[in-house]
């Protein structure tokens, strides 16, 4: 028998001993996240803002990109089995100096103009998924009195979610990665081999995957599994978003939010105090991802409703509703028949897959929605980077909008700061509304 390991998808210990992958071929629902890109751009940006370092910016930026050398997991880029047959692969390719794209300086309003052009754009990955934007010498930016190095990873979605997107950012600007090796691809003959061998397999496997995914709503619905959250009518927000992005940040000392909860828990009472004073709505809810343990995706989460109970004013109140709900919807999302239940693709031959992602009529507006915006928290760690010197300040990230969802927020922290932000469209909030939104939000963590 050959020594040649094969891998669907490297979970995380094959990551970390990325060597020993030869071959990482792409998950059936991170391929589907690939193909409804150009319809729903959904790249993820880690946003890290540092004090101005005190070596040039072009030194700066040779050591990032000897850091980034040695990271196996950035020299990649994702290769087409022939006529699609199969679901494409992860393959070694050395970046491009465009992967390292300085912009002009400015004021941080002008970065987050910049900004929010780019969240409107996504990565080629058949060049490579990921991109790092470089704002130099921004003043005027948050926590700090100087100016500011801002330095912006844009991941492609397909390739990480929010957690394996932060862990990649922190080695990349920390420097701490262990070196790895890239994985290879097959040659075109030996992929089309593999997507011949497996197709006979695929069919009875899929079958089963349905009668599996079966019994998994039969236990999903039983009494001791607490029911999903039910949907909420669509509001003003819940509309198409069009092509255009918008972004604002709002930074705090954890804290502030700390004072009702866990952060996520202070972030999620103060968006819905303040979105429901926006719009004059009491009945909203969140849809908030929650990571489940890894499995042979890139992406480990799912997403789930929270109610909001806006009805409640008092903060306590209305924090320790919300955290009741979160925990009743965590147990849910990772009770082991709901993992069954979301592998219903996971033996799709890839060109029934790709038939069925490419004839999505996203134009369909459904009567409820999981939650009338989304909110996204992740934890970055200590706050330990430094940049030539320059210590980080802050960081942030920007969920991406969807057909129903034009008013998504982030919550990211590192250290004891936490910024919460708010993307949108124009065409949906102009800029007076939103500034009269970033209004309400900052009152809302203020009276926690």
């Amino acid at each position: 028998m050959s020594s040649l390991m094969i891998h669907s998808y490297p979970p995380r210990t094959c990551l970390r001993r990325q060597a020993d992958c030869d071959l990482v071929q792409m998950h059936p629902s991170d391929a589907r996240r690939e193909w409804l890109g150009d319809r729903i751009p959904g790249d993820l940006f880690a946003l890290y803002c540092f004090d101005a370092p005190a070596t040039p910016v072009a030194d700066v930026l040779d050591e990032l990109r000897s850091r980034a050398a040695v990271m196996g997991e950035l020299q990649v880029r994702m290769v087409e089995v022939p006529a699609g047959l199969d679901y494409p692969y992860w393959a070694a390719h050395t970046p491009a100096e465009d992967r390292f794209v300085v912009h002009e300086s400015g004021s941080y309003e002008q970065m987050l103009v910049a900004l929010s052009g780019l969240v409107a754009t996504r990565v080629d990955v058949t060049v490579s998924p990921w991109r790092l934007h470089v704002f130099p010498h921004v003043t005027g930016a948050p926590r700090g009195n100087g100016p500011a190095l801002v330095v912006v990873l844009q991941m492609s979605h397909a390739f990480a979610d929010g957690v394996r997107t932060s862990a990649l950012a922190r080695d990349l600007l920390a420097g701490t990665a262990t070196p790895t090796t890239p994985p290879r691809a097959l040659s075109p003959a030996g992929m089309l081999t593999r997507a011949v061998l497996r197709l006979p397999f695929s069919i009875p496997r899929v079958i089963a995957d349905g009668r599996r995914s079966v019994d998994a709503a039969r236990q999903l619905a039983d009494p001791s599994v607490p029911p999903p959250t039910p949907g909420r009518p669509l509001v003003a927000v819940n509309t198409a978003p069009g092509p255009r992005r918008t972004v604002r940040t709002l930074v705090f000392d954890s804290a502030a939010l700390r004072s009702v909860g866990t952060v996520t828990i202070g972030a999620l009472t103060a968006i819905g105090a303040a979105l429901s004073q926006f719009l004059g709505v009491d009945e909203l809810s969140a849809e908030v991802p929650v990571a489940v343990a890894p499995g042979t995706a890139r992406n480990s989460y799912r997403n789930v409703g929270v109610d909001l109970h806006c009805a409640l004013r008092e903060p306590h109140e209305r924090a320790a509703a919300i955290a009741a709900d979160l925990a009743l919807q965590r147990i849910r999302a990772r009770h082991p028949a709901m993992a069954i239940r979301v592998r219903t693709d996971d033996h799709v031959p890839a060109p029934l897959l790709r038939f069925g992602t490419d004839r999505l009529d996203l134009s369909v507006v459904p009567p409820t929605v999981t939650g009338n915006t989304v909110v996204s928290s992740v934890y970055r760690g200590p706050a330990d980077l430094e940049l030539g010197g320059g210590r980080v300040r802050f960081t942030s990230g920007f969920p991406g909008l969807s057909p129903v969802q034009a008013l998504t927020h982030g919550v990211h922290g590192i250290g004891d700061t936490v910024t919460l932000s708010v993307t949108t469209s124009p065409d949906v909030l102009d800029a007076a509304g939103l500034a009269r939104y970033v209004a309400l939000l900052h009152e809302a963590v203020a009276s926690l």
